[in-house]
């Protein structure tokens, strides 16, 4: 893959930085302050590794770092600078994919946008609408009537299904799956089980990412909704007619149940739950694992499960880590008072 480079200069008036040293230097990559490449640059902002960093490499550091005689860019935040210059190859990698293939298949009632990339064996049906920048990267199938916002990606092997709707700038990874059929179904005396049909749709507003192998569920009527800037990891799973707020995120294996609602800026990690129809406040932050089964008001930290106020729960833990040699006390105290007992006569 061939990536434009930069000029060291170039770099610093992008991120607002201290030029040292050649600012003619070509960086093409970001790499490792350990282990420096030609042509790269490495990002540093623990002042604990500054002893463990290659004499060579040229740095993306904070203000006065740079040893004398060294090269790179000094800012006030090197992360936030790194991730200005990750933007820049990242669109420099999607650049060269190319525009329409040949082995895409387009429905003619299909409105597609400008500079619209569609990979190979892309599927787009009935009535789908793609809006301008749209990158389709191979094997994305849309169902029929899903509307695309403009500049979003969805990447290979994506499937959405009939009447969901993205917004613009939107980033779907690998293998997600929107839109599809809830888990739905009720006891029946004849049937042994009843499947619920699932009639509704998706919304997902702009700026959201969903990550590899995530699934979103279609609402069992009405909709599914993934409010602007939330960010979903891997292996999630949003079950019917889930409300999820603005800003949000949401790490790797965590469920949310039908129904179930999260406030604006919710954290919640990795393989936490939330169970049907439980309401989840602005702010609240869920430790790994939580479960919550019931509503959590806004700005609480909680953790295990049932969850409960964080601290009240460590306070828990340490507990039961004493409880072994507090059954071992009772059992001496015990003893010893059998020992006080009168003798029968």
């Amino acid at each position: 893959m061939n990536i434009k480079g930069l000029t060291l200069a170039r770099i610093s008036e992008m991120v607002g930085g201290t030029l040292k040293g050649d600012g003619e230097r070509i960086i093409t990559s970001i790499t490792s302050p350990e282990a420096p490449c030609p042509g790269s640059i490495s990002p540093l902002w623990e002042k604990k590794l500054v002893h463990d960093v290659d004499p060579e490499a040229v740095l993306l550091t904070k203000e006065g770092w740079i040893r004398e005689g060294g090269e790179g860019v000094e800012v006030k935040d090197p992360r936030r600078a790194l991730v200005t210059l990750l933007e820049y190859f990242d669109n420099e990698r999607r650049a060269e994919l190319p525009g329409t293939h040949e082995t895409a298949v387009i429905s003619k009632s299909a409105v597609i946008g400008r500079d619209v990339t569609i990979g190979p064996g892309c599927v787009v049906s009935d009535h789908c609408r793609i809006g301008d920048g749209c990158t389709l990267v191979g094997n994305v199938w849309l169902g029929k009537h899903v509307s695309i916002g403009d500049n979003t990606v969805i990447e290979p092997g994506v499937v959405i299904y009939d009447r969901s709707s993205l917004g613009r700038s939107c980033l779907v990874h690998a293998n997600a799956v929107i839109g599809c059929e809830g888990f739905g179904f009720m006891p029946d005396a004849e049937k042994g089980l009843l499947r619920i049909p699932q009639i509704g749709t998706v919304v997902i507003e702009d700026g959201v990412e969903i990550g590899v192998c995530s699934s979103i569920d279609r609402g069992t009527f009405g909709e599914t909704k993934i409010s602007r800037g939330t960010k979903i990891d891997s292996h999630v799973k949003v079950a019917h007619n889930c409300e999820v707020g603005e800003y949000c995120i949401i790490v790797a294996q965590t469920g949310l149940a039908g129904s179930s609602t999260l406030g604006d800026r919710v954290t919640m990690a990795a393989q936490s739950g939330v169970g049907n129809h439980a309401k989840v406040g602005d702010g609240v932050v869920a430790a790994g694992r939580s479960g919550i089964t019931n509503d959590i008001p806004s700005g609480m930290v909680v953790s295990g499960f049932p969850a409960i106020d964080h601290k009240e729960a460590l306070r828990q833990m340490v507990a039961l880590r004493q409880l072994p040699d507090l059954v071992k006390n009772v059992k001496r105290i015990e003893k010893m008072l059998d020992g006080l007992k009168p003798e029968k006569e």
